[in-house]
């Protein structure tokens, strides 16, 4: 299963629309918010479902959950922008969060900033941002690979 990644579009989607276009076999897409209306867009113009919560740029307008527990392939994603836990700070708030629900892999956004880290043979994912990067970090979208009960993530530079 491909799954690919996304947060923090602000509304601009045409460069992540490209990079999935290229891509082979992706089954879904997840948008960690901070633009509701793209992940909308993603599904029309791509085809492939797509699974989002809001973000604290997404309002009042936009309905969502801020985050959810899904399941894909028998693994418990945990799916938040991340504003509720602090992650500009650090990730402790989340991986606990995650960890006390159960979950073999945490998505979050809101930082800008991609990452992927796998402590407790829990994986933490950050796709970046495909329009605003912080940090030094190049536009970015994410990937998680599941194979035969194994979890990858990896991030993919845009442009």
């Amino acid at each position: 299963m491909r799954i690919v990644v996304l947060s923090d579009t602000h509304g601009s989607i045409d460069n992540s629309i490209l990079k999935i276009s290229q891509l082979k076999d992706v089954d879904i897409i997840i948008h960690l918010g901070d633009n509701v209306k793209d992940a909308i867009n993603l599904k029309e113009k791509l085809g492939i479902e797509v699974i989002y919560v809001k973000g604290n740029c997404d309002f009042l307008g936009e309905k969502s959950d801020e985050e959810k527990i899904i399941s894909l392939n028998n693994k418990k994603f945990f799916i938040t922008h991340g504003h509720l836990y602090d992650v500009k700070k650090d990730m402790n708030k989340i991986f606990y969060r995650g960890k006390e629900l159960g979950a073999n892999v945490i998505l979050f956004g809101h930082s800008h900033v991609p990452t992927v880290v796998k402590y407790e043979d829990i994986l933490l994912l950050n796709p970046g941002s495909p329009t605003k990067p912080r940090i030094g970090s190049n536009k970015s979208i994410g990937l998680i690979e599941i194979k035969n009960d194994h979890i990858e993530g990896e991030i993919l530079a845009l442009e």
